[in-house]
């Protein structure tokens, strides 16, 4: 019994000190990436003056645009609001321009990519919400791009 309880004692103690450091990993710094490229309006094209006589148009050209300056460090409020005025457009009922299944369809997709912004936002996945930044500004430079050809045509 005392051998056994002898050999217990070994085992539990360590003559060496205990040295080991524990290593915090830190999370991956990205900065993210500023200043997108986004559709400029030519001043008295058609796009534009469809964006001065649709206020809802409008107010989502502005709050794209903003969100185009901002730090994306903090955004959250600003996608909340770029995502009521994608609403708003959608919801429009009195121009038939903006109720062509082609602009609905290309609004759809701007307020998905806002949509995946805001979840990348919240889950603090910066590689991620650079990359649905991008697709969020590509995908308005294609809706204006879409009502500009449409303009042309019409």
């Amino acid at each position: 019994m005392y051998v056994s309880f002898f050999f217990l004692f070994l085992e539990c103690t360590d003559p060496q000190p205990y040295n080991k450091k524990n290593e915090i990993q830190q999370a991956e710094d990205i900065s993210l990436v500023k200043n997108h490229q986004i559709f400029v309006l030519e001043k008295n094209s058609f796009v534009d003056s469809l964006v001065h006589s649709v206020s809802e148009l409008k107010d989502l050209k502005i709050s794209i645009e903003d969100l185009a300056k901002l730090n994306p460090n903090g955004i959250e409020s600003f996608l909340d609001e770029t995502l009521i005025k994608c609403d708003n457009l959608l919801n429009l009922k009195n121009n038939n321009f903006i109720s062509r299944p082609e602009i609905k369809g290309r609004l759809k997709v701007l307020k998905t990519n806002v949509l995946i912004c805001k979840f990348n936002n919240y889950k603090n996945d910066n590689k991620n919400l650079n990359e649905s930044l991008k697709n969020l500004f590509s995908s308005y430079n294609i809706l204006f791009e879409r009502l500009e050809s449409l303009g042309k045509i019409d």
